[in-house]
């Protein structure tokens, strides 16, 4: 006998192939039953009930998402628990732009100056004068005493020169600290002026003291360079313009020069 499967010749009392173990010998077929029952032609109630089942064999379904399908457990593999899924990152909304603008001004800053009237000028060189002139007195006068009494034209030609450089001495530091110290002199203050430099506020230590040496050299020029600041259209005399200063109205800074 062959085996249908994989034609393997086999005996003919052989139930089973010997090469692939097919069944090859089929039993006596079985003979069918006449049916005896009446089947109703309507059946859609029968189906709707046998398909609903009954509401107290309804059991509860767990929700645990992490229990595994009783087809999987019974297989014996233990399946991992699904990893969780990454959150997502919030978005970080930008600020809000601000509903202003900042400009950044880096160019030089231009400085009004307003011309000191002549008048003023001359208030404030009287009296720093009287100032002054009071302060070298009250120190000269106890060595230029006896040199200016009878006899004393030889002790006046040997201070002379020591006189002078303690004139120069004193002015230099009046001008100079009264600058570097509050912007002007007593005199200036009084006449409401001020010293300014190039940025418009008070002069620097250093500067100062080269507004107050070439001060000295204008003076000693006749007083050219003094009186030049009465004529000069910028106000300035010849010690200003060579320190890069100004005299001013004090406590204004609008106007043109």
């Amino acid at each position: 006998m062959q085996c249908p499967r994989c034609r393997t010749e086999n005996g003919e009392a052989a139930i089973r192939c010997s090469g692939c173990g097919a069944p090859i010998a089929l039993g006596d077929e079985a003979t069918g039953t006449p049916v005896d029952l009446s089947v109703p032609l309507d059946r859609r109630s029968t189906i709707r009930e046998g398909a609903t089942p009954p509401w107290g064999s309804l059991q509860p379904v767990p929700m645990d998402w992490e229990m595994a399908p009783p087809a999987e457990a019974k297989s014996g593999t233990v399946r991992p628990p699904p990893s969780a899924a990454p959150r997502p990152r919030p978005r970080v909304s930008a600020p809000p732009a601000p509903d202003f603008s900042v400009e950044m001004d880096v160019d030089p800053v231009e400085v009004h100056r307003v011309r000191a009237e002549a008048w003023r000028r001359l208030v404030a060189w009287a009296v720093d004068g009287a100032l002054l002139g009071a302060v070298v007195a009250a120190m000269l006068l106890p060595v230029l005493g006896p040199a200016l009494g009878p006899g004393g034209s030889a002790q006046v030609r040997d201070v002379v020169v020591p006189s002078v450089l303690v004139v120069a001495l004193v002015a230099f530091a009046y001008q100079w600290l009264g600058i570097a110290l509050t912007g002007a002199t007593p005199g200036m203050l009084v006449a409401g002026l001020r010293v300014v430099g190039s940025d418009g506020r008070r002069p620097s230590p250093g500067r100062a003291a080269a507004r107050s040496a070439l001060g000295l050299l204008s003076a000693a020029a006749l007083g050219m360079g003094v009186l030049q600041a009465l004529f000069a259209r910028s106000g300035r005399g010849a010690h200003d313009v060579g320190a890069g200063t100004w005299v001013v109205l004090a406590g204004r800074r609008g106007g043109s020069p």
